[in-house]
């Protein structure tokens, strides 16, 4: 059983699930803007807490424990920033989305030229212009327009969903 075969099911779960989740973004976006400020700001402010007692708990024996605290108040007041502030916690995950897109755009490439001699990499290689353009997009969009950003990660993870699942069935090529 080669790689491929292993992680074949996983990705065809991903890329149905990232679908699912795309159609949920395009079709409910002011609940979901709702949610994500909400659940961004609660997860970071969690880690930050997290931090903080982790420190202060090994307050003795944790090298660099004054860096670590200060990491850990820093996300905390984040964290609480963006409970508070919905539209600069959208923008963030947008950006935040759009730099993840680009670095699977990067991937994308670096895979096509890894595999250029032994297969047809036009559809990684169409993938990894998908993600760029997304990745670009939703950064732009994240500092000029906060409602787009939404309908652009919903767009993008549609998309996403459908690549992962055909490069699953078909393309063979992660």
């Amino acid at each position: 059983m080669t790689v491929y075969d292993k992680v074949r099911p996983f990705s065809l779960l991903l890329g149905i699930a990232l679908t699912v989740i795309g159609i949920i973004f395009l079709a409910a976006p002011d609940r979901v803007t709702e949610f994500l400020a909400i659940f961004v700001g609660a997860v970071i402010t969690v880690i930050g807490v997290f931090r903080i007692i982790t420190v202060a708990l090994g307050w003795k024996t944790i090298l660099n424990r004054g860096l670590l605290l200060a990491f850990g108040i820093i996300m905390t007041g984040i964290g609480v920033f963006m409970l508070f502030n919905p539209e600069a916690t959208i923008a963030m995950v947008g950006a935040i989305i759009g730099i993840l897109a680009i670095m699977l755009a990067i991937d994308r490439f670096i895979t096509a030229n890894r595999l250029k001699k032994t297969t047809n990499v036009t559809p990684t290689i169409i993938s990894g212009l998908i993600h760029l353009a997304f990745g670009m997009g939703m950064i732009y969009s994240a500092i000029v327009v906060f409602s787009i950003i939404i309908v652009l990660i919903g767009i993008y993870l549609l998309i996403s969903g459908v690549m992962f699942a055909l490069s699953a069935l078909f393309f063979q090529d992660f």
